[in-house]
């Protein structure tokens, strides 16, 4: 199976949605990231325990981000409906015949929450059982966007949450369309490696 160049239109209404915890200490935690390094495997990242946190939620299509939207509380039904809610607000055509893709968690994936994503994107979902469970190198989200707010996000040290939510909000509005195109081809090309390769891993051809 090969991507043609017909589906770069689909991947311009097709969102791409994930979260991450940004800490005022610099550390960016996703639960999806993989780090894949030849240096030595087992240094060790020292990270306050209780250092202050931001959690970010965005969704990332060819055309454009919508988002950050910001919580500030572990994830559950009733939050992430409210995000979900706030993304479908600053929608225009993608809502009638886009597509809509998460992860599996259990809060993205409740009866409550499916019952309400459904009710907008009908069949038009991407999420448990039709997208693998931990797939850091196929979603944008992962392998693109939470990488380069990790490098950008602090460099002026912020003090507060609202700095820190400051900077992330000015770095994620400078991403233009022309970033996101290359994005979104280098997806596709991760995507083709992974068709291809079957069962196999295919990291080490990224």
């Amino acid at each position: 199976m090969n991507l043609s160049d017909e589906d770069d239109e689909l991947l311009d209404i097709t969102w791409y949605s994930d979260e991450a915890w940004f800490h005022l200490s610099a550390y960016m935690n996703s639960q999806n990231t993989r780090i894949w390094a030849t240096e030595h495997p087992h240094e060790i990242h020292e990270v306050p325990l209780h250092s202050e946190k931001t959690g970010v939620w965005c969704a990332i299509s060819r055309r454009r981000i919508i988002g950050p939207i910001f919580f500030h509380e572990t994830l559950n039904t009733a939050c992430y409906l409210e995000i979900f809610n706030e993304f479908v607000d600053q929608l225009d055509n993608e809502l009638r015949n886009g597509y809509f893709q998460q992860d599996g968690a259990t809060c993205h994936t409740s009866n409550e929450s499916m019952t309400e994503i459904e009710s907008f994107f009908h069949d038009r979902i991407i999420s448990k059982a039709l997208w693998p469970p931990r797939s850091p190198d196929l979603s944008p989200p992962d392998f693109f966007l939470w990488v380069a707010l990790k490098g950008k996000a602090c460099p002026n040290k912020p003090r507060t949450i609202h700095e820190l939510e400051n900077n992330i909000r000015r770095e994620i509005a400078v991403i233009g369309e022309d970033i996101l195109q290359a994005t979104f081809a280098n997806m596709k090309r991760r995507v083709q490696l992974c068709l291809d390769s079957g069962d196999e891993h295919f990291q080490h051809l990224l």
